[in-house]
């Protein structure tokens, strides 16, 4: 489910619980994304934000304080309600309380999907069966944080070998657990309950059909916790529990289960790593230009550090040159043999090919009690420059003269948090930056002049640092989420910082100053998108249907096409409207009806759909009641009657269910 259809279904299911609301366009939200409303017992206003985040990630209390203070800028709101299908930071809640702000995490919203029994939009709005592909370690830091490369290299020997300790091996495959074996005992178990009902005595029947309808959920919830401790899903674990609980039907989603299950365990067999360290790139573009500057407090602290790396470590390193030994493995890996351990490592390599850095996450040890720290290495071609020992290093970018940044993950706990480290040729440290969140991707420029690295969520920014200053140039706030890719391009003379995969839709570029100066084709669109949308919203009906019609032209996203089909639809009935007000029933005025019937059934399953479809069907029968067309009437009528089954909502009216009954 995208971020839109998850502002839509929050809407349905708030209407389901007796509000009226209205979801924002992305355009003129202005920071709310639903506004609901209720008259009895008394009037309410409500503003809900509905944050469907990735995977692991959290709402913070950045995010808290924006959103009350939408309490004070609109007048007569009740409450302020945040909901998302993941979770909240301590600190978040502390605020919240504080604040009075509502706070709505994944296992609330199953409860609220339960209790109002509203499984019916879950199965309108998720596409339930999706695929999964594993994605990369700099992708995903919070749920990569118990996992490391699979060690398979083996060591060579001596001529005298003396017994060396193996390399600890990890690997994505899921252990097995009891509940998997409750699972699969109680698949056949519900077939047996089923079958037996009159075959098995009265109590052991009961016996076992309560043991596998409570167990087989209870199951399923406690090994999806145990493999998301290992894999970024079950996302929708609280669908398959639920789905669980249906007598018999549960047998689909347990199978679904541990189908799904065993092939990312196979698929974990064959798995072979890849680089995740981000690589810096070098172009001339003449894109469009855009300005915007965004910058804010920062949540951490720089500190310019000379001479932080032991000196006599670096001294020592290229003493040491002769007893390191490397072993090229492609595929921007290295095995290296240094001071008697081995290190399986991944690489990075500058511009200019003379370069190599290499590095090895950090491994979590028994019980995570006594980590190992990981290591990174500098060579120019074959000779080491320098090692030093990072907690956690997981993506590096080095530049022409031998400039090094890593990003350091810390440590194997939950707590949010990441260092940035930036090194000369020579091992000595020049920036260290630590941060209140994960962080991920890096890249630095070729002459090793400036750095960057970006946070993941609740921050969501990226940092730019005078790398000889040891100082931050800026902070940029994303416009577009969490940032997976990094590189410096050159433009006109300058250096643009690139956010974004360069094929992607997202990507965008800011100056030195943290001024956009490049969108993607993908964003332009957009925002051009954005711009009609807005536009249509100031200008007469007749314009405004052709700004609209412009914009599904560039419409390409299924979201983006309801969207306008939404305001098509609604311009159309207020077009049909103002024509029968000042000509009366036309030929024109049946047209308009007819296309906002055709944009309305565009935006099902979502509630303003249901609604507008129905309104303008009861109008269309109303008239041709009265034009004494009582068959064509009828199947007006029939038409809203069939929306309200096929989506349990209640569209009919009272008048509407009289003029059925005495069609018939």
């Amino acid at each position: 489910m995208d971020p839109y259809d998850f502002e839509h279904f929050v809407a349905d299911l708030w209407h389901r619980m007796g509000w009226q609301t209205e979801v924002s366009t992305a355009a003129m939200d202005k920071g709310v994304d639903i506004t609901a409303r209720k008259q009895h017992p008394y009037e309410q206003t409500t503003l809900i934000q509905a944050k469907r985040y990735g995977p692991n990630t959290t709402v913070g209390s950045p995010d808290i304080q924006q959103y009350a203070s939408l309490g004070q800028q609109y007048n007569g709101v009740d409450k302020v309600v945040v909901v998302t299908t993941n979770e909240f930071t301590g600190q978040a809640r502390d605020l919240a309380e504080r604040l009075n702000v509502k706070l709505i995490n994944g296992d609330d919203l199953v409860s609220l999907i339960v209790e109002n029994d509203a499984l019916d939009l879950v199965d309108d709005y998720l596409e339930f069966v999706t695929t999964v592909e594993s994605e990369s370690v700099s992708e995903q830091p919070q749920q990569q944080a118990d996992e490391t490369q699979s060690e398979a290299t083996e060591t060579t020997t001596t001529a005298e070998p003396e017994p060396e300790p193996e390399p600890t091996t990890h690997s994505n495959a899921v252990p097995s657990t009891v509940w998997e074996k409750t699972i699969m005992v109680a698949i056949p178990g519900w077939v047996v309950a089923f079958f037996g009902v009159e075959v098995l005595p009265e109590s052991l029947w009961a016996f076992i059909f309560f043991a596998v309808w409570l167990g087989l959920p209870i199951a399923l919830f406690l090994d999806a916790r145990h493999v998301r401790e290992y894999r970024d899903w079950p996302q929708y674990w609280w669908a398959y529990v639920l789905t669980s609980l249906i007598w018999l039907f549960a047998i689909i989603p347990a199978g679904l289960y541990l189908w799904r299950r065993r092939s990312f365990n196979e698929s974990a067999d064959a798995e072979t790593d890849t680089s995740h360290a981000p690589e810096t790139a070098t172009a001339n573009t003449t894109p469009p230009d855009a300005e915007t500057h965004s910058q804010s407090k920062t949540e951490s602290d720089t500190s310019p550090d000379a001479s932080a790396t032991p000196a006599a470590q670096t001294a020592s390193s290229k003493q040491d040159s002769d007893a390191v030994s490397t072993n090229d493995q492609g595929l921007n890996r290295m095995d290296i043999e240094y001071g008697g351990d081995q290190y399986y490592a991944q690489t990075a390599t500058s511009p200019n090919g003379e370069y190599t850095a290499a590095y090895q996450d950090g491994r979590s040890g028994a019980g995570d009690d006594d980590p190992e720290p990981g290591r990174v290495f500098l060579f120019d071609g074959d000779e080491l420059q320098f090692t030093t020992e990072i907690d956690r290093p997981n993506a590096c970018a080095v530049a022409n003269d031998g400039t090094v940044a890593v990003v350091d993950w810390n440590d194997w706990g939950d707590t949010l948090s990441g260092t940035f480290h930036v090194f000369n040729g020579s091992g000595h440290r020049f920036v260290k930056h630590e941060f209140d969140s994960n962080i991920g991707p890096v890249a630095i420029t070729p002459d090793g002049d400036y750095a960057a690295t970006s946070t993941f969520n609740p921050d969501c920014s990226t940092y730019l640092f005078n790398v000889a200053a040891g100082e931050r140039l800026l902070r940029h706030e994303n416009q577009h989420g969490n940032v997976q890719h990094l590189d410096f391009v050159e433009r006109g003379g300058n250096w643009m910082l690139r956010l974004g995969n360069p094929d992607g839709d997202s990507a965008y570029g800011i100056d030195l100053g943290g001024h956009i100066v490049w969108k993607s084709e993908g964003l332009q669109r957009q925002a051009r998108l954005d711009e009609l949308l807005e536009g249509s919203t100031e200008a007469d009906l007749h314009e405004a249907l052709d700004l609209l019609e412009e914009a599904m032209e560039l419409a390409s996203e299924d979201y983006e096409e309801r969207n306008v089909a939404g305001q098509l639809a609604e311009t159309h009935w207020k077009l049909a409207k103002t024509i029968k007000q000042e000509d009366g029933v036309t030929g024109e005025w049946w047209e308009h009806l007819d296309q906002a019937a055709q944009y309305y059934r565009q935006t099902l399953p979502r509630y303003a759909g249901k609604q507008g479809l129905a309104k303008v069907k009861r109008q269309q029968g109303k008239q041709h009641l009265d034009d004494g067309n009582e068959a064509t009437a009828r199947e007006c009528f029939k038409e809203i009657a069939t929306l309200e089954d096929e989506y349990d909502v209640q569209l009919l009216t009272d008048a509407d269910k009289r003029r059925l009954n005495e069609l018939r």
